[in-house]
């Protein structure tokens, strides 16, 4: 785990240098935004259930850091370190109880956002890339209908495998302020191919999960000096139309 927060802190820690060193034809380019994330997410797994117990989604939650660096106007890849709660519920109503298996994660996913379309100022994107999560803990709860509650904590997570790997899809929105940060609501889905749970011999338990977040992300192209002009000042470009994104860098001073 330490490797993988290591190797996440590097890969962010390369896009701000490259976000400060792209000098193309003594144009500035690039632009790069940092910022928090929080969500939610609903999610299950493909584990088979049988007799009268039916499965449903369950409730989880997301948090953790992002950047962003954009290639091109619309082209962007953005890695993040996210903490996040998966898992599966399932409600038995002859037995007269719920119970619901939680996985919690810390994961490094990797997208690839493309800006297709520019509405009042708002890019519409949509978005496609890949995680690594790390399982670190795993609660089991159970609830009968008189009101009990059990709950169980393993902290021997031998019996899963630790490390889930999968892909992401998805869109959302920019929404660009004028002090040139920006909101995104974001929205994926996100499918994992590694089993979990190898004490299950019966059937298969990969994650499945739809995503809702909102990220603020702050520009620090505000605080980069390029050396040289900005690739954006060749256009005919009006700041209040651009799209989220497109910060401006001014030239340094001779």
């Amino acid at each position: 785990m330490k490797k993988i927060t290591l190797l996440a802190f590097a890969l962010i820690a390369f896009v701000g240098l490259q976000a400060q060193l792209f000098n193309i034809g003594g144009f500035g380019v690039g632009y790069l935004y940092v910022g928090p994330k929080v969500g939610g997410n609903i999610s299950t797994m493909s584990t088979e259930v049988t007799g009268t117990i039916d499965k449903k989604m369950n409730l989880g939650y997301q948090f953790g850091a992002v950047a962003k660096f954009g290639i091109t106007k619309k082209l962007s890849i953005q890695p993040e370190l996210i903490f996040s709660e998966k898992g599966v519920a399932a409600k038995d109503d002859a037995l007269n109880f719920k119970a619901k298996s939680n996985y919690k994660y810390f994961g490094l996913p990797i997208i690839a956002q493309y800006a297709f379309k520019t509405i009042a100022g708002i890019q519409i994107y949509g978005s496609g890339g890949f995680y690594t999560d790390v399982l670190t803990g795993q609660t089991y709860v159970t609830k009968s209908d008189n009101g009990d509650t059990f709950s169980e904590s393993h902290d021997d997570l031998s019996i899963y495998n630790r490390v889930d790997f999968g892909f992401n899809i998805g869109g959302g929105a920019n929404i660009p302020f004028k002090n040139k940060d920006q909101l995104n609501i974001d929205l994926r889905f996100a499918q994992g191919v590694v089993n979990i749970d190898d004490y299950n011999t019966t059937s298969s338990s990969k994650n499945t999960s739809i995503q809702l977040s909102a990220i603020y992300l702050m520009d620090l192209t505000k605080f980069v000096n390029f050396k040289g002009k900005s690739i954006l000042e060749e256009d005919a470009y009006e700041e209040s139309t651009a799209p989220a994104g497109d910060s401006k860098v001014e030239p340094e001073e001779n």
